[in-house]
This record gives C-alpha cells, sequence and structure tokens, in this order.
C-alpha cells in the first residue's frame, strides 16, 4: 500500500486550548481527591485513613538510615516537585512570557500583591494579637489548576486576555507564597547542611552556564540539594523552586536554525530511500542513524526548561496534586461540634480572607494600575471579567492546605491538641471557602461573557 503524499494536518489547538483541556480534568481529579479525603476522615474509616499516612518509609544505606511518615514524603517530597515546576514556569514567564515587560507584569503583579496582602489583613483582623496569627499566610494563595479548571467549564466565551491575566497572577502568587514560606514559616536553620545545599545550587547553576543540558545531572544535584535543606531547617520545598531557577532556558541554538538543520537531514533521508530497500517498512542502518540525528535536533532546539517542564505538567497536576489533596484535605468533625468550628477565629479569618479578601485586594489594586496608566487591561477584557476572575482566584485549596500544615504543625506551637484543631478550622475554612469562590466567580462571568463570543473573535 503506497503511503500517503502529505502529512495529516496538525491539530489545531493553542496554548490556552491545551492549557484549559489539562486544568479542566485536573481540578476534576482535585476535587475527587478531596472529596474522597473528607469522606474518609469522616467515615468509620477514618482511623485507618490517619494510620495510612502515619505509617513510615525509608531507605538504609550502609549506616545512613533516611525514614518518613509517608504524608511527610508527601508534603515535603512530592511537594518538591510541585515547587520545581513552579519555579519553572516563574523564570519561563520572567524570560519570555507575560511578566517579561514591566508593561506586561505591571497589572498582574499589581493584582497579585493585592491579592496576597488584602487576604492577610483579613485574616489577621480577627487572630492579630494571639498566637493563632501565624496563620496569615494561608488566604494567600490561589490554586492555579481549580481556578483555570473552573474557569475551562465557560469555553471559549471567556477572552484570551482574561485567561493569561489569571494564570500570570497565580504564578507571581506562588512566587509570593514561596517567600511566605521561606521567610516566616521556616523554625529553626542549621548553618552546615544549608551551606551545603546552597553549594549544590551554585554547581547546578554552574553546569547551566557551561552549557550542559541534559536532565540527570540536574536530576543528582536536585536530590542531594533537597536531603541538604530538609536538614537544614529551611523548608526542602524551596530547594525545588531555587533549583529550578538554575535549569538553562537557552536552546542548543537559535530556533530559525531548526529548519534548515531538519531540512538537510530529511533531504539525506530521502537520497537513501531512493536506492533499493531489502524491506519497504524498515529502514536501513543509515537511515536509522539520520532518524536519531533528527530526534537530537529535535531535543537542541527546545530549552531543558521548556523540555523538564513538559515533561512534569501532567505528573504534577494528575499524580502530585491529587495525593497532596488526598493526604491533607481529610478534615475529621463531629456534626455537634460544627457550630462551634464555624465560629473560631481561624475558620472566620481563612473564609473572610479567600472570599473577600481576594477580590478586594484584586480589583483595588488593578484599578489603581488601570487609573494611574501603570497598566492596562488585556484586549477584550472589561471589568466585570476582573471581578469575576477575582472571585475565582480566592479558590486557595493546595497552596493554602500546605501552608496551613506549617502554620499549625502536627508537633504543635501551643500543644498537639490545639494546633491540630486550629489545622482543621484552617482546613474548613479554606475547603468552604474554595467553594464559594469558585462557584460565584463562575457564574459572575457566565453571566458577564457573551454567549456567542469565540476566544478567537477577541484578537
Amino acid at each position: 500500500m503506497k503511503p500517503p503524499s502529505t502529512l495529516p494536518e496538525l491539530e489545531g489547538k493553542t496554548l490556552l486550548d491545551h492549557f484549559f483541556e489539562h486544568d479542566t480534568y485536573a481540578a476534576a481529579f482535585l476535587l475527587f481527591a478531596a472529596v474522597a479525603a473528607i469522606v474518609l476522615a469522616n467515615s468509620p474509616l477514618r482511623e485507618s485513613y490517619a494510620a495510612f499516612w502515619e505509617m513510615k518509609a525509608g531507605f538504609r544505606a550502609g549506616g545512613f538510615e533516611f525514614a518518613q511518615t509517608l504524608q511527610h514524603w508527601v508534603n515535603d517530597g512530592l511537594m518538591a516537585i510541585f515547587f520545581f515546576m513552579a519555579g519553572l514556569e516563574i523564570k519561563r514567564e520572567l524570560i519570555a512570557g507575560e511578566l517579561s515587560t514591566f508593561r506586561r507584569a505591571a497589572l498582574p503583579m499589581l493584582a497579585a500583591i493585592g491579592g496576597m496582602a488584602f487576604p492577610a489583613l483579613m485574616y489577621l483582623a480577627f487572630t492579630g494579637g494571639t498566637d493563632l496569627q501565624r496563620g496569615w499566610g494561608i488566604p494567600m494563595a490561589t490554586d492555579i489548576a481549580f481556578a483555570v479548571g473552573c474557569m475551562s467549564l465557560l469555553g471559549k466565551r471567556v477572552p484570551p486576555g482574561l485567561v493569561v491575566f489569571l494564570i500570570a497572577l497565580a504564578i507571581v502568587d506562588d512566587l509570593g507564597a514561596v517567600l511566605v514560606i521561606a521567610v516566616f514559616y521556616t523554625q529553626r536553620i542549621d548553618i552546615e547542611p544549608l551551606l551545603l545545599g546552597g553549594t549544590l545550587i551554585l554547581v547546578s547553576a554552574g553546569l547551566s552556564r557551561f552549557g550542559v543540558r541534559r536532565t540527570f545531572p540536574y536530576v543528582v544535584l536536585g536530590i542531594l540539594v533537597w536531603l541538604a535543606f530538609l536538614e537544614s531547617g529551611v523548608h526542602a520545598t524551596i530547594a525545588g523552586v531555587l533549583l529550578a531557577f538554575t535549569i538553562p532556558s537557552n536552546a542548543r541554538y537559535q530556533t530559525w536554525h531548526f529548519q534548515g538543520r531538519i531540512r538537510t537531514l530529511v533531504d539525506r533521508f530521502d537520497l537513501e530511500n531512493a536506492r533499493a530497500s531489502s524491506h519497504p517498512y524498515m529502514v536501513n542502518e543509515r537511515q536509522q542513524n539520520l532518524v536519531h540525528s533528527i530526534i537530537e535536533e529535535c531535543r537542541h532546539v527546545e530549552a531543558p526548561l521548556q523540555r523538564i517542564e513538559r515533561s512534569l505538567h501532567h505528573v504534577v497536576l494528575f499524580g502530585i496534586m491529587p495525593i497532596f489533596a488526598f493526604a491533607n484535605a481529610g478534615v475529621s468533625f463531629e456534626w455537634s461540634q460544627a457550630w462551634h468550628l464555624l465560629t473560631q477565629p481561624v475558620f472566620l479569618g481563612v473564609l473572610a480572607g479567600l472570599v473577600l479578601g481576594k477580590q478586594i485586594g484584586i480589583m483595588a489594586f488593578s484599578w489603581v494600575a488601570v487609573r494611574l496608566g501603570i497598566a492596562a487591561l488585556p484586549e477584550g477584557v472589561r471589568w466585570k471579567h476582573v471581578y469575576g476572575m477575582s472571585w475565582l482566584a480566592g479558590i486557595g485549596f493546595t497552596m493554602s492546605l500546605f501552608i496551613a500544615k506549617l502554620a499549625f504543625p502536627a508537633e504543635g506551637f501551643n500543644g498537639a491538641e490545639a494546633s491540630a484543631l486550629h489545622l482543621a478550622e484552617s482546613k474548613l475554612g479554606i475547603l468552604l471557602a474554595s467553594a464559594i469562590a469558585g462557584t460565584a466567580g463562575y457564574l459572575i462571568l457566565r453571566c458577564g461573557c457573551a454567549k456567542g463570543k469565540t476566544r478567537s473573535a477577541s484578537h
């Protein structure tokens, strides 16, 4: 059978289309994991659920032994990979994305600052002057997967500029959360392992500087840096972000050279194909070498930062984040005590911060930035769209749950029992606030976006 003379038409999806599609499913996975955790934590299996995450696992090498609970592996291990990918996204946006110039970065950056400051102030309004104020970082975060997933339910009616605005805002939000964790939620510092970790990060930066683009050396260094930071007392997830900034962001050669190199290799392949072949469905040895050369060229034209980010994207969205949600979203409470939980300062502070603080901060800072001429609304985006998006930004979930674990650790800052109670209050606040913010944001955008309007038509 003669093969077709032309290639099949490539799938005509934009980057935003792919982002929408992936985050819709990722949000569904996250929601399923969170609901499963809540159901198990309030079922006859609650003790088994809690005991499972307290099981220890580790490894031994000679006289060195390292063992942690499963929840510790998730929160300090898997989440380090999550933060590593977040670091890659931040670096990419700073170099060639929406944060690469002041004019493009001004609006999402200022909106994110407002969206972090006001929730923290809201929380402190309920807990200021008490030990509970240590949780002020909990309502600052935005869960990008859930937020974009909710927006994607509206399909092509959403202006593309609004999606980009939300993504850029969430990335700045992530950077702010990383800084908050590093500065305010580090309880002890052991200098020697921290210096070792810092030295290894400099080694990684040196490899990048000298053009090392293979993934393996960075994986080995990443594991060593993670262990060093874990021993230092600085949260190990910070190692993921710092290491991400050392990953090479340049391809081996400029992208416009790629076409010429590939065309040369394809021409050589055609010359070989013109010769008599003993088997029409198998390449000969020379053609096989050319195929591998083409594969290498495809690797060279893609920057390691982009290649690694792409390979981790599905792992983080469909693996790490749902596992984290399943391990941490389970909040157990007696219905007879529900009203008591709903009147506690931590719960009220988190709820007010995410539901009210986010929208007030984002809208206020965005309006001032546009009014002063510092920034402009993206094309096709109106203030009603920004208001709906500001509600979606109140979906804290993943990062908020993570900070809550740091603010109210299991060992307890004021007694283990009190710490566990405050953690349950904060979890309940995060879950309820995220549900309210997501529902309200979806409904506001649904009413504010014209039905017939497509994303392509808005350009």
